[in-house]
Formats: C-alpha cells, sequence, structure tokens
C-alpha cells in the first residue's frame, strides 16, 4: 500500500496537496492515524473504507467523505483493495470551498453531498475513467476552482493564516497565549475566527502539530531522541509521554514499534 501525491497547480494558497492511497489486495489492514489539523474531501474509487474513534466500532466511510479536524487519532479499516483519492485543505482556508464554519463537522466524517450536493456523486464515474492518479488530481482542482468563494473579510483572514504558519514554522513550541496580541486581535475574536476557520481551538490544533512535528522527526531515522524533546520545548518526558498519549491513544514506543506502511507514508503526507 503506498500513496502518491501532488501538489496543486493553480490554488497553492487553499490546498496543501492531492492524494492517492492505493493497494492492489494487500489484505485487510487498520491504520491509527495521527491528526494532522486538516479537513480532507475523500473520494473513495475502490471497496469500503470503515472509520472508528476508538478501534471497537467501525462505521463504513461515504464513498464521497469531508474527514478530519480529529483532536486525536482515528482508526481507518481497509478492504483488501483500496483506492482513495483526497484533497487535503490548508488550514484556515476550508471554509471558503464549504461556504460555512466547520465547527458543525470538526471530529467528524460526513457525506461529502451534505455540504457539496448530491451531483459530487456524479464525478465518482468520471474519476475512474481517467487514466492515471495526476489527472485525478488535477480533475479535482479544476472542480474545487469552481466552488472557492470570496471572502469578505479578507484582513482577519491573513491574520488567522499568519498565525497557522507561525505554529507551524515553530513546530507547534510556542506560547499560543500570545498569538492573538501577535496578530492584532482581541482573545476572544481570535478564538472565535481560530475554531470558525481553522476547526480547533488554538490550543487543540498548537498540541497536534508539536506531537506530528516529533512523529515526523522520530520516524525519519528513529534517533536522537532526547535531543528532538529538547529542540521542540520538552524538558521533561513524562510531560511529552503524556501529550502524545492524548492525541495518539498510545505511547511513543507502542506507536512506533507497531507502525504500519501506510501511517508512515501519511505521517509525512504533509
Amino acid at each position: 500500500m503506498g500513496i502518491i501525491k501532488s501538489r496543486p497547480l493553480h490554488l497553492e494558497k487553499y490546498i496543501q496537496c492531492f492524494y492517492s492511497v492505493i493497494s492492489e489486495g494487500a489484505g485487510p489492514n487498520i491504520h491509527r492515524r495521527l491528526p494532522d489539523g486538516t479537513l480532507d474531501l475523500v473520494f473513495n474509487l475502490g471497496e469500503t473504507v470503515r472509520i472508528s474513534r476508538d478501534e471497537v466500532a467501525f462505521q463504513q466511510m461515504p464513498a464521497v467523505s469531508l474527514t478530519g479536524l480529529y483532536p486525536d487519532r482515528s482508526f481507518l479499516s481497509y478492504a483488501d483493495k483500496v483506492h482513495l483519492v483526497g484533497v487535503v485543505f490548508q488550514p484556515g482556508t476550508a471554509h471558503l470551498f464549504i461556504k460555512d464554519s466547520l465547527d458543525h463537522i470538526k471530529a467528524s466524517t460526513i457525506d461529502a453531498a451534505d455540504v457539496f450536493g448530491k451531483d459530487i456523486y456524479l464525478l465518482l464515474e468520471q474519476m475512474i475513467e481517467l487514466p492515471s492518479e495526476g489527472s485525478r488530481h488535477y480533475f479535482l482542482e479544476q472542480l474545487l476552482m469552481k466552488y472557492l468563494k470570496q471572502h469578505t473579510d479578507d484582513y482577519h483572514l491573513h491574520k488567522i493564516l499568519d498565525a497557522v504558519n507561525d505554529i507551524h514554522k515553530a513546530e507547534g513550541n510556542l506560547n499560543v497565549g500570545a498569538l492573538h496580541h501577535a496578530h492584532l486581535m482581541s482573545e476572544r475574536n481570535f478564538r472565535r475566527k481560530f475554531v470558525d476557520w481553522v476547526g480547533m481551538s488554538p490550543k487543540q490544533y498548537t498540541g497536534i502539530i508539536r506531537i506530528k512535528s516529533f512523529s515526523k522527526r522520530y520516524e525519519s531515522g528513529r534517533k536522537n531522541y532526547n535531543t528532538i524533546l529538547y529542540n521542540l520545548g520538552y524538558n521533561d518526558q513524562a510531560h511529552f509521554n503524556k501529550d502524545f498519549r492524548k492525541i495518539v491513544g498510545a505511547s511513543p514506543g507502542c506507536y512506533f514499534n507497531n507502525m504500519d506502511p501506510i501511517a508512515e507514508n501519511f505521517i509525512h503526507l504533509i
């Protein structure tokens, strides 16, 4: 099972990447996915995929789903043949496509037809007929260009996007309480717009990025554990272990020692 990834040609400001997850008869597989703080639009061109919050009760994902914005891990159960094509929206810009606050779809997976209309299911047939993953990604970009709306509050949108960028540059190691000061907004207004447009609180988002930053660094070399913690502002390993378990649902050792190939790919997706 692997991931094919591409960058947008025209919507770089609004879309992080397109991706395809493909497996030809690899057998049933359960993937513990770390949260990214992003919203994905996912088209299922293959067999059934199920999703769970606790690895016990699984529900079938809609054939076209809006998913993500989870504060912690989720579990995906794949059948023998997998073919998913997804879009990862830039944090802070997804609401420009769905034309609403993200508050009502955070920590959930919903049928994309509830947002884009039932005609979005007609695209599945068209995508299956396309000759390559690159052509499917381009097809989706052309589609999303039609849904993009002009934003009427560009001043505050730029402030929130700048704050998101600051969080990523610091790899989540920064004073969340000072972000609204840095971007010249009241604390209440900053938090409200951040939740509406990013889909979670600044504190939740920063915590996710910090743990994701550790996971990307550690998975790449499986060494310098303590150095990575120090660089991310952790002076207490017990504090880090608590933060990691809260988001991942397992200890660092348990997670990395039992990681499957698709989890490794998803860590480096964005």
